[in-house]
């Protein structure tokens, strides 16, 4: 069984040169990066209220991380990240609501 933590963050992709040229959908997995921390970490985009999210696009989905990868202290209202695929960039965002922390088998 594995611990989850689920947000609602607002993100932003980027667009522009070297950036996402296409949209993504839920179930998509990039890495996230919050300030102060040394490992970066996987988590589960899902959306919300849209089938796809456009490069230059904004908007509030919900993200599903494993507890424990890092420091669970960064989990609340008003933490910022980035995430990506590799080394560059591709978007940022912020904590807007910490919906729950609960127990799956199937994982992320």
């Amino acid at each position: 069984m594995s611990e989850l933590v689920v947000i609602h963050a607002k993100i932003e992709l980027f667009s522009g040169k070297n950036m996402r040229t296409t949209p993504f959908v839920s179930g998509y997995r990039p890495v996230f990066d919050f300030p102060g921390e040394k490992t970066k970490i996987s988590g589960k985009i899902d959306l919300i209220n849209t089938d796809t999210f456009l490069p230059g696009m904004a908007g509030v989905v919900k993200i599903s991380f494993v507890m424990g990868i890092i420091s669970n202290s960064h989990f609340k209202v008003g933490e910022t990240f980035s995430f990506s695929e590799g080394v560059c960039s591709l978007g940022k965002g912020e904590i807007i609501e910490v919906t729950n922390s609960d127990k799956h088998s199937h994982g992320l």
